[in-house]
């Protein structure tokens, strides 16, 4: 399933440049070695490097065109790009092949509609999904957890904020939020502070 593949994270720590390394020569042996090139994958998107794993997956795409997961953590990775006309391409190509078990795919998909604007949609797909016993609470704290433990800290911030409006009664999510607040308020002072560092630097000549 889609939310086992995206959660059951390659952990974002130093061992992921020698992981990369031994799987890229795993690779060498059998360019078409499906469970490596999904490692792959899993690892560049640990890195933050999405276009490879975009890259990987659309050749998984091709040696696997009706795995369902395949096309689903496709349209997860152009999600997370931003492509949301791709994300949408290919998330609809996943629940073609099946809808029942698949209720995470429905809610990514209310995410993308919503963004959209198109609310009717994305409320069909919310409902949907809850049918099938889905808890978008849940899933957005998961993915907040999930930004959070990558260092995108303005993006968990959103998810906690999702979280928030689904169920405001949980007084530790509001000191979550209050504490990602203050990790996002940090990060934009240090990088104005950065910034000036450089200005002042490049005037004086020193690079």
């Amino acid at each position: 399933m889609l939310e086992t593949l995206i959660f059951r994270e390659i952990r974002y720590n130093e061992n992921n440049e020698r992981l990369l390394k031994e799987n890229l020569e795993k690779i060498k042996e059998n360019p078409d070695d499906v469970e490596v090139l999904k490692t792959l994958a899993s690892i560049y998107h640990a890195l933050k490097e999405n276009d490879k794993a975009i890259e990987i997956y659309e050749k998984l795409v091709k040696l696997k065109p009706d795995e369902i997961e395949i096309l689903a953590f496709l349209g997860y990775l152009y999600y997370e790009n931003e492509d949301l006309d791709k994300a949408e391409e290919n998330l609809n190509k996943a629940l073609d092949v099946r809808t029942e078990d698949e209720p995470f795919v429905l809610f990514l998909l209310g995410n993308i509609y919503s963004r959209k604007g198109k609310i009717s949609e994305a409320v069909d797909c919310y409902e949907l999904a809850i049918f099938l016993d889905f808890d978008m609470y849940i899933a957005h704290i998961d993915f907040a957890r999930k930004y959070e433990h990558m260092g995108r800290h303005q993006k968990a911030l959103e998810e906690y904020k999702a979280a928030f409006r689904i169920d405001s009664r949980d007084e530790g999510l509001i000191e979550k939020i209050h504490y990602i607040e203050n990790k996002c308020k940090n990060v934009i002072e240090k990088d104005k502070k950065d910034k000036k560092l450089n200005f002042g630097a490049a005037n004086l000549g020193i690079v």
